[in-house]
């Protein structure tokens, strides 16, 4: 009577367990069917050999962790003599659910049984545990292996029952299966997990700050693996390479000289012309001077180109010899007649053209 009560009262505690477990909001609401074949080995005092057991189970899943099995095991072990005992075991077990992946979970097993010896060995109550591992198949079907030890009320004897079998999922098979944990990314390998990455590409072995974007010294905006100007003072405009933006300009002078009629002397009033040359080529150490002398169309042509070169090198001796400009930066050429700036025909025009100029330009960083 004590056996049929214990029974009774673990049948009803896992019916009130799944009508509780509808209410929780951790409900996961799937039931299974499990059959499976085992080998359940006796204990030495029992005098039964080892036997095939059928079982037949119906589990149901409270939540995560927690869930209820109802089974039923037969078997026919056989005694020394030879004849065989059937054996029928009805129990409820309970079951704690580890975390796994997504193919597999592992649980422990808790439970009572009732055992009916057919053949005058009598019943009596078990007490049994054990652990078990499911491979997930898919969202209906899983494999399962069981292995337990079952302690035997009546004579304290221990028997063992390893088993494998499928199971079948119905109800909210959705759930049935516990949702696979987020697999935590970090896909530039900058050791900062996609999920806080702000700077998700980041180029492998750089080195970053803790929202995984490439350190940047100077704070220019230019990360420290592409600045070529890593100390750039605060608050300088920088281009793309992190160096201080350079702006260039253009700045010139022009000489120019005029002559009297076959005269190749630079007048006094044209020194300060030639001095503001030799500064600006001091200043500009990188700019040469070509010096072009030019006459009118009077007299041969070439007397004129004859008088045009001394004009010229008159100018460059003066930048030489008196402002000491190298003589290598100053080049001189006569053009004679040949590139009037003016009408000949008069006489401004001839006096116009009777002249030495020279365009000097350089660049300059500001």
């Amino acid at each position: 009577m004590l056996k049929i009560t214990s029974l009774s009262l673990a049948a009803a505690f896992f019916f009130q367990g799944a009508a509780f477990a509808d209410e929780s909001k951790d409900h996961d609401g799937t039931w299974r069917i499990n059959p499976a074949i085992g080998l359940q080995i006796f204990d030495k005092e029992r005098d039964l050999d080892n036997a095939a057991t059928f079982i037949g189970g119906l589990e149901y899943r409270y939540n995560q962790h927690w869930g209820s099995e109802i089974s039923i095991m037969s078997s026919s072990p056989e005694l020394p003599g030879g004849s065989d005992v059937d054996l029928l075991q009805v129990g409820i077990d309970g079951l704690y659910f580890f975390d796994g992946g997504d193919t597999y979970e592992a649980f422990w097993i808790l439970g009572l049984a009732n055992a009916d010896f057919d053949g005058g060995i009598g019943s009596e109550l078990q007490l049994h545990g054990g652990a078990g591992i499911r491979f997930f198949l898919n969202d209906q079907w899983s494999m399962r292996a069981v292995g337990k030890v079952i302690h035997g009320e009546e004579d304290s004897t221990l028997d063992t029952l390893l088993s494998v079998g499928l199971s079948y999922a119905f109800g909210q098979t959705a759930s049935a299966r516990p949702a696979a944990k987020p697999v935590a990314m970090d896909s530039d390998g900058d050791g900062v997990l996609d999920s806080a990455d702000q700077c998700p590409s980041t180029p492998t072995g750089v080195r970053v700050d803790a929202m995984g974007c490439a350190l940047d010294g100077d704070a220019d905006g230019v990360a420290d693996y592409k600045d070529q100007c890593p100390t750039t003072p605060a608050g300088r405009e920088v281009d793309e390479r992190g160096c201080k933006f350079v702006l260039t300009s253009t700045v010139d002078i022009e000489l120019k000289v005029n002559f009297p009629t076959n005269s190749a002397e630079v007048g006094e009033e044209y020194r300060a012309e030639v001095e503001k040359v030799a500064a600006f080529l001091k200043k500009y150490g990188a700019v040469n001077a070509q010096i072009e002398g030019h006459t009118d169309d009077r007299g041969a042509a070439s007397y004129n180109k004859s008088l045009s070169q001394r004009r010229a090198d008159s100018v460059k001796a003066m930048l030489v010899g008196h402002y000491g400009i190298d003589a290598s930066r100053v080049s001189a050429m006569g053009y004679g007649e040949e590139k009037p700036m003016a009408d000949n025909g008069s006489s401004d025009g001839r006096r116009a053209n009777r002249r030495v100029v020279a365009v000097m330009e350089a660049t300059v960083e500001e």
